[in-house]
């Protein structure tokens, strides 16, 4: 069982497994981050439920997932987040995944293959911070903040 918490925008799951959290640092991009030994199929859709959401709106939403501390995920967890992306790619402008783990770029590259390649994945911290920031700019550009 997850216990959820709320703090300052950003939602909060955690279990003994691990701690997701889900905010937006722009209305249109959606971040993710999880830390811990296991991403269950209660974080996935947790975070499904998320990209659900933030896929109904408009401009399409940047998906960021920084999955930089996870050791390892549920199978079930992979397809169902890979059967969601697939169906909303449309809706979504992109998304990118940062991951150290070799299990876990094993199960995203798996993931690109089925989205024809629509997932950005990157090893080293900076690169997804420059891609992070970039998304958010885009948005504060396009409304001439």
């Amino acid at each position: 069982m997850l216990e959820q918490m709320a703090i300052s925008g950003v939602a909060r799951w955690k279990s003994p497994d691990g701690d997701l959290r889900i905010w937006r640092p722009a209305p249109h991009v959606l971040l993710t981050r999880f830390e811990g030994r296991y991403y269950s199929l209660d974080f996935a859709r947790r975070t499904m439920d998320a990209i659900e959401e933030s896929a109904a709106g408009q401009p399409p939403p940047d998906i960021f997932h920084d999955w930089e501390g996870m050791e390892a995920y549920a199978t079930e967890s992979r397809t169902q987040m890979t059967e969601q992306a697939r169906r909303l790619l449309r809706q979504v402008n992109s998304f990118t995944v940062l991951t150290r783990s070799k299990l876990v770029r094993m199960g995203v590259s798996m993931a690109n293959l089925v989205l024809g390649g629509r997932i950005q994945a990157v090893t080293e911290r900076g690169e997804f911070e420059r891609a992070l920031d970039q998304a958010v700019s885009r948005f504060q550009v396009a409304r001439g903040a």
